[in-house]
């Protein structure tokens, strides 16, 4: 493998295991100040996604089983978000449109799947859907956007003149 692909899925690696990082913070401490259990909400999703297929693995099934595929699409997440700065990178002119893909990639995919636990499975609420995008969205975005600081300096620069 290259040394651009190696450091292309390490950077995207980074992001997602950040944006993961930063909506399991949130969730365990919503779950706290409710007076629930930090592994709450991936309980419920997990039991919701899954259901009686992990009635035999214990409460910490549907725990586990969430979270890995909640870390799965957030890494998958990171990885896109830093394929599209790169190619920004290599073509300026990609600029704006690389701030709608990662808008796309850090927002959109995770309301839509939120939409589903929503909707479909009645496991959580909008605003905790939302608030969970949102920051995992921030963290990925805040790192690529570290990672690519000249990117940045420039698209600015070039939107200022």
């Amino acid at each position: 493998m290259s040394d651009e692909r190696n450091r292309l899925i390490r950077e995207g690696f980074i992001a997602g295991l950040l944006g993961y990082g930063a909506v399991v913070a949130l969730f365990a401490i919503l779950n706290l100040v409710a007076g629930l259990s930090p592994f709450h909400t991936a309980s419920v999703l997990g039991s919701a996604l899954l259901g009686s297929a992990l009635d035999q693995a214990g409460p910490l099934g549907p725990v586990l089983a969430y979270n890995g595929l909640h870390l799965v699409v957030s890494i998958l997440l990171g990885i896109g978000a830093s394929f599209l700065a790169n190619q920004a990178e290599a073509d300026h002119d990609l600029g704006s449109g690389v701030v709608f893909g990662l808008l796309a990639l850090g927002g959109w995919i995770p309301i839509f799947f939120g939409a589903i636990t929503v909707e479909y499975l009645h496991a959580v609420g909008w605003a905790e859907v939302l608030a969970g995008s949102l920051v995992g969205a921030g963290a990925i975005l805040a790192y690529i956007g570290w990672a690519h600081r000249d990117l940045v300096q420039a698209l600015f620069e070039e939107a200022q003149a």
